[in-house]
């Protein structure tokens, strides 16, 4: 038997003696093709005649939510770690970009018909199973830059130097933009997104190399995690890298961008839960709860505050009055989104084909080495509304679906379901800590890619900025 389970473990992409992941071996995906196969055809049928009244898509939205969570649930029953297998993540994800919305009745589907509705869940339950069908099998082999990186774990004191490193060049952003004034910097920090020092306009120039820097940034929360459990939590190192970690995830939070502060929460959370020793205790559990709960709560506060500033919101009563309450929990209007593109293509605007994958890849590129790199995929959806100075989402699934309909959302749901499995595969590396750190990254950055394809790329930056100083480290005390 256990020889049995050992196979099994390195036939999927893990490695039996890695603690990480013995906890994420479960996994159905015929069970999660079937369910989702089920959960889309009921959810179609249970579309209303009038589905335009806010909660009107409640029920449908309910039975394909229920129907993604099937096999991962079945898995997570087994064995609770098992939950953070990349794929799992994945085919929740769609609950949380798109169908929450619904589940909360947050706003009418003015303007869309029944058949574009329709289109919208299957386009959901066919990127779904094509991603069940992408994790099966043997996973691709991963980047030589990458398994190098994590060849062998660092020393327990190194990981406290990283944490300093990464803060420095992170913050490097913001001090540059700021001229090196500490005071000014700080001031900053309660002010609206667009009147910071280091706010930009969305082409930019020079200073959108600084915006490299920033991911390095990221790491501070996972690194710290790192330093507590080789030092100890009440280590001063310890103390002095949470210290350093909040100080960025406030500058990170004053961008107003809830995703980039749910991806560095998570990062850290992930690895916190995949390094424990033994299972998962009601303590883990409930500390897990209480920091989801506050994630969700400061990324509220960071879309009702972020245009007028915190200082200027809570200095000012009738501004305050003016924002917009939290009636429930914002994500995207996603779902939305998605049935506008499948309204206006093809009928009105084209297929963008390769157009959306070309200017998700180039996006890193500063525009002043490349001045006429695409400001677009050849689709832009506000527009194609008649709205401005405003910017929507529609997932990747509506990204996928402008490049070339059902079919790319099929090819695209089986690219992400491969990309989930080399994720796993990262656990084959070694039993280190770095291994885990490449892991939980690489699984938030498919997560949020859920959300669009330039937050894949961009978030797998931070894998890039781990790789560097990993390297140099690794260099300098060997």
């Amino acid at each position: 038997m256990v020889a049995l389970s050992s196979k099994l473990s390195r036939r999927i992409g893990l490695n039996p003696a890695s603690p990480a992941a013995q906890g994420i071996v479960p996994r159905f995906p015929a069970m999660g093709i079937a369910a989702v196969t089920v959960a889309t055809v009921a959810a179609v049928n249970l579309i209303p005649a009038h589905p335009e009244p806010e909660g009107a898509l409640f029920w449908p939205a309910l039975v394909l939510s229920l129907g993604l969570l099937i096999a991962p649930a079945a898995a997570a029953f087994r064995q609770p770690k098992a939950l953070l297998r990349a794929e799992h993540l994945l085919v929740m994800a769609p609950i949380y970009w798109l169908l929450l919305d619904l589940l909360q009745s947050a706003y009418s589907m003015a303007g869309i018909s029944v058949a574009e509705i329709e289109y919208a869940f299957i386009a959901i339950g066919v990127f779904v199973a094509c991603l069940w069908l992408g994790s099966m099998g043997r996973p691709w082999r991963l980047p030589s830059f990458i398994r190098d990186s994590v060849s062998d774990d660092l020393p327990p004191s190194v990981y406290f130097y990283l944490v300093i490193v990464s803060f420095l060049l992170g913050m490097a952003k913001f001090a540059v933009a700021s001229e090196f004034n500490l005071l000014e910097m700080f001031q900053s920090l309660g002010s609206g997104r667009w009147d910071a020092p280091w706010a930009r306009g969305q082409l930019g120039g020079w200073d959108s190399f600084l915006d490299h820097l920033q991911y390095f940034g990221y790491l501070t929360s996972v690194l710290t995690v790192v330093v507590g459990r080789r030092l100890g939590w009440r280590n001063w190192r310890t103390i002095v890298s949470a210290v350093l970690s909040l100080t960025m995830a406030m500058f990170l939070v004053q961008s107003g961008s809830r995703r980039v502060i749910g991806v560095v929460v998570g990062v850290a959370l992930i690895f916190w839960i995949l390094v424990q020793d033994s299972k998962l205790k009601v303590k883990h559990v409930f500390a897990v709860m209480v920091t989801m709960v506050a994630l969700l709560l400061a990324m509220q506060v960071m879309l009702q505050y972020r245009n007028v500033g915190l200082t200027v919101a809570l200095s000012d009563t009738s501004t305050a009055e003016d924002l917009p309450a939290n009636e429930y929990l914002h994500v995207d209007d996603n779902f939305y989104r998605l049935c506008q593109v499948i309204q206006l293509i093809p009928s009105t605007h084209s297929y963008v084909y390769h157009g959306f994958l070309v200017y998700a890849v180039v996006r890193p590129i500063p525009r002043v080495l490349w001045p006429d790199k695409p400001v677009d995929a050849g689709f832009d959806l506000t527009r194609a509304v008649g709205d401005k100075e405003v910017s929507y989402s529609c997932s990747v699934i509506g990204e996928l679906y402008m490049s070339l309909g059902f079919f790319g959302i099929a090819i695209g749901g089986w690219l992400y379901g491969r990309l989930a499995a080399m994720i796993n595969g990262v656990l084959t590396q070694s039993a280190g800590l770095g291994v885990v750190v490449i892991y939980s990254i690489g699984v938030m950055a498919l997560f949020s890619g859920m959300r669009s394809l330039l937050e894949l790329v961009l978030v797998s930056y931070v894998i890039v900025a781990w790789v560097v100083l990993a390297r140099v480290f690794r260099m300098r005390f060997q």
